[in-house]
Protein backbone atom coordinates (compact mmCIF):
# COMPACT_ATOMS: atom_id res chain seq x y z
CA UNK A 1 0.00 0.00 0.00
CA UNK A 2 1.55 3.37 -0.86
CA UNK A 3 1.59 6.12 1.34
CA UNK A 4 -0.82 8.05 0.06
CA UNK A 5 -3.36 5.42 0.82
CA UNK A 6 -2.19 4.84 4.01
CA UNK A 7 -2.65 8.16 5.09
CA UNK A 8 -6.37 8.11 3.49
CA UNK A 9 -6.94 4.73 5.41
CA UNK A 10 -5.69 6.10 8.79
CA UNK A 11 -7.43 9.45 7.76
CA UNK A 12 -11.36 7.83 7.51
CA UNK A 13 -10.11 5.57 10.69
CA UNK A 14 -9.07 8.73 12.38
CA UNK A 15 -12.80 10.29 11.46
CA UNK A 16 -14.50 7.22 12.42
CA UNK A 17 -13.21 7.31 15.91
CA UNK A 18 -14.00 11.02 16.09
CA UNK A 19 -17.77 9.89 15.32
CA UNK A 20 -17.67 7.55 17.65
CA UNK A 21 -16.56 9.95 20.49
CA UNK A 22 -19.57 12.08 19.53
CA UNK A 23 -22.14 10.13 18.51
CA UNK A 24 -21.35 6.69 19.58
CA UNK A 25 -22.57 3.88 16.90
CA UNK A 26 -25.39 5.41 14.96
CA UNK A 27 -22.49 8.23 14.23
CA UNK A 28 -20.16 5.89 11.78
CA UNK A 29 -21.82 6.38 8.62
CA UNK A 30 -19.97 6.16 5.46
CA UNK A 31 -21.32 9.38 4.46
CA UNK A 32 -20.66 11.14 7.72
CA UNK A 33 -17.28 9.91 7.31
CA UNK A 34 -16.81 11.42 3.64
CA UNK A 35 -18.27 14.77 5.08
CA UNK A 36 -15.94 14.84 7.80
CA UNK A 37 -12.88 13.71 5.77
CA UNK A 38 -13.45 15.72 2.32
CA UNK A 39 -13.42 12.69 0.28
CA UNK A 40 -16.25 10.80 -1.82
CA UNK A 41 -18.03 7.80 -0.07
CA UNK A 42 -16.93 5.97 -3.65
CA UNK A 43 -13.05 6.31 -1.07
CA UNK A 44 -14.39 5.67 1.67
CA UNK A 45 -16.00 2.60 0.12
CA UNK A 46 -12.51 1.57 -1.99
CA UNK A 47 -10.82 1.31 1.44
CA UNK A 48 -13.67 0.20 3.30
CA UNK A 49 -16.27 -1.94 1.22
CA UNK A 50 -18.52 -2.94 3.72
CA UNK A 51 -19.58 -1.38 7.29
CA UNK A 52 -18.21 -4.16 8.78
CA UNK A 53 -14.89 -3.80 7.30
CA UNK A 54 -15.06 -0.14 8.12
CA UNK A 55 -16.43 -0.93 11.90
CA UNK A 56 -13.79 -3.67 12.41
CA UNK A 57 -10.84 -0.88 11.07
CA UNK A 58 -12.12 1.91 13.73
CA UNK A 59 -13.12 -0.91 16.48
CA UNK A 60 -9.31 -1.99 16.20
CA UNK A 61 -7.99 1.65 16.55
CA UNK A 62 -10.44 2.36 19.30
CA UNK A 63 -9.10 -0.50 21.30
CA UNK A 64 -5.62 -0.19 20.94
CA UNK A 65 -5.86 3.22 21.99
CA UNK A 66 -8.17 2.57 24.86
CA UNK A 67 -5.99 -0.82 26.08
CA UNK A 68 -2.55 2.25 25.32
CA UNK A 69 -4.38 4.73 27.70
CA UNK A 70 -4.85 2.21 30.48
CA UNK A 71 -1.65 0.28 30.63
CA UNK A 72 -0.67 4.45 30.91
CA UNK A 73 -2.77 4.55 33.73
CA UNK A 74 -1.52 1.84 35.27
CA UNK A 75 2.34 2.39 34.91
CA UNK A 76 1.24 5.84 36.25
CA UNK A 77 -0.57 4.75 39.59
CA UNK A 78 2.05 5.27 42.68
CA UNK A 79 -0.73 5.17 45.74
CA UNK A 80 -4.31 4.03 46.06
CA UNK A 81 -5.54 7.71 46.38
CA UNK A 82 -4.19 8.07 42.71
CA UNK A 83 -6.28 5.30 42.02
CA UNK A 84 -9.70 6.29 42.82
CA UNK A 85 -8.42 10.28 41.73
CA UNK A 86 -7.75 8.80 38.56
CA UNK A 87 -10.13 6.55 37.82
CA UNK A 88 -12.96 8.77 38.92
CA UNK A 89 -11.74 11.21 36.10
CA UNK A 90 -11.59 8.76 33.41
CA UNK A 91 -15.69 7.25 34.49
CA UNK A 92 -16.53 11.01 33.68
CA UNK A 93 -14.64 10.86 30.10
CA UNK A 94 -18.13 10.52 27.97
CA UNK A 95 -16.39 10.59 24.82
CA UNK A 96 -14.18 7.10 25.69
CA UNK A 97 -17.27 5.96 27.22
CA UNK A 98 -18.60 5.89 24.25
CA UNK A 99 -16.88 4.74 22.83
CA UNK A 100 -16.59 1.75 24.93
CA UNK A 101 -20.63 1.31 24.60
CA UNK A 102 -20.40 1.43 20.66
CA UNK A 103 -18.00 -1.23 20.60
CA UNK A 104 -20.44 -3.19 22.90
CA UNK A 105 -23.06 -2.48 21.32
CA UNK A 106 -21.70 -3.60 17.42
CA UNK A 107 -19.93 -6.69 19.31
CA UNK A 108 -23.21 -7.43 20.16
CA UNK A 109 -24.22 -7.45 16.32
CA UNK A 110 -20.95 -7.93 13.95
CA UNK A 111 -18.89 -11.47 15.20
CA UNK A 112 -15.49 -9.67 13.65
CA UNK A 113 -16.39 -6.99 16.03
CA UNK A 114 -17.28 -9.32 18.89
CA UNK A 115 -13.36 -10.79 18.84
CA UNK A 116 -11.95 -7.63 19.00
CA UNK A 117 -14.11 -6.14 21.75
CA UNK A 118 -13.33 -9.72 23.97
CA UNK A 119 -9.36 -8.50 23.01
CA UNK A 120 -10.48 -5.32 24.63
CA UNK A 121 -11.95 -7.08 27.60
CA UNK A 122 -8.74 -9.50 28.60
CA UNK A 123 -6.17 -5.99 28.16
CA UNK A 124 -8.47 -4.27 30.30
CA UNK A 125 -8.61 -6.80 32.93
CA UNK A 126 -4.97 -7.86 32.54
CA UNK A 127 -4.58 -4.55 33.62
CA UNK A 128 -6.57 -4.14 36.29
CA UNK A 129 -4.83 -7.25 37.83
CA UNK A 130 -1.25 -5.49 37.50
CA UNK A 131 -3.23 -2.45 38.86
CA UNK A 132 -4.27 -4.49 41.72
CA UNK A 133 -0.74 -5.97 42.67
CA UNK A 134 1.00 -3.11 42.05
CA UNK A 135 -1.38 -1.76 45.15
CA UNK A 136 -1.04 -5.02 46.83
CA UNK A 137 -4.32 -6.00 46.80
CA UNK A 138 -5.34 -9.43 45.88
CA UNK A 139 -5.44 -9.97 41.78
CA UNK A 140 -7.89 -13.37 42.36
CA UNK A 141 -10.50 -13.16 39.45
CA UNK A 142 -13.51 -11.79 41.81
CA UNK A 143 -11.10 -8.94 42.83
CA UNK A 144 -10.79 -8.17 39.29
CA UNK A 145 -14.42 -8.76 38.14
CA UNK A 146 -15.41 -6.37 40.47
CA UNK A 147 -12.91 -3.51 40.10
CA UNK A 148 -14.28 -3.97 36.49
CA UNK A 149 -17.67 -3.90 37.20
CA UNK A 150 -17.81 -0.95 39.13
CA UNK A 151 -15.24 1.02 36.76
CA UNK A 152 -17.68 -0.08 34.02
CA UNK A 153 -20.53 0.81 35.90
CA UNK A 154 -19.95 3.95 36.74
CA UNK A 155 -18.80 5.03 33.61
CA UNK A 156 -21.56 4.14 31.75
CA UNK A 157 -24.16 5.57 34.65
CA UNK A 158 -22.31 8.97 34.30
CA UNK A 159 -22.64 8.82 30.76
CA UNK A 160 -26.41 8.17 30.50
CA UNK A 161 -26.80 10.68 33.36
CA UNK A 162 -24.59 13.63 33.63
CA UNK A 163 -24.92 13.40 37.42
CA UNK A 164 -23.98 16.46 39.37
CA UNK A 165 -20.70 15.88 41.36
CA UNK A 166 -20.31 12.68 39.13
CA UNK A 167 -16.27 12.34 39.71
CA UNK A 168 -16.99 13.29 43.37
CA UNK A 169 -19.26 10.59 43.81
CA UNK A 170 -17.50 8.18 41.53
CA UNK A 171 -14.67 8.74 43.83
CA UNK A 172 -16.52 8.14 46.87
CA UNK A 173 -17.70 4.54 45.43
CA UNK A 174 -13.81 3.51 44.21
CA UNK A 175 -12.82 4.39 47.59
CA UNK A 176 -15.38 2.34 49.36
CA UNK A 177 -14.68 -0.41 47.15
CA UNK A 178 -10.77 -0.41 47.54
CA UNK A 179 -11.11 -0.23 51.01
CA UNK A 180 -13.39 -3.68 50.99
CA UNK A 181 -10.58 -4.65 48.77
CA UNK A 182 -7.84 -3.59 50.94
CA UNK A 183 -6.79 -6.32 53.91
CA UNK A 184 -6.72 -4.82 57.49
CA UNK A 185 -6.98 -1.47 56.54
CA UNK A 186 -9.19 1.61 55.70
CA UNK A 187 -8.11 2.76 52.21
CA UNK A 188 -6.00 0.84 49.47
CA UNK A 189 -1.96 0.22 50.47
CA UNK A 190 0.73 2.15 48.85
CA UNK A 191 2.13 0.46 45.62
CA UNK A 192 4.86 -2.01 47.14
CA UNK A 193 3.45 -3.14 50.75
CA UNK A 194 2.78 -6.15 51.28
CA UNK A 195 -0.58 -7.77 52.29
CA UNK A 196 -0.14 -9.05 56.21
Amino acid sequence: MTVAAEDRRKQIIGAGLDLLREEGLPGLTQPKIAKRTGLRQSHITYYFPTRTDLLAAVSRAAIDIQLAVVAGMVDSIKTGRQVTALIAEVTARHDNTRILVALNQAADREPAVRELFQALNDGFVGEIARLLSKLGVSDEAANVDLVHAIFVGLSVIDLATSRKRGVARSKAALEALFRLLAVGGDQAPAAGSQRG
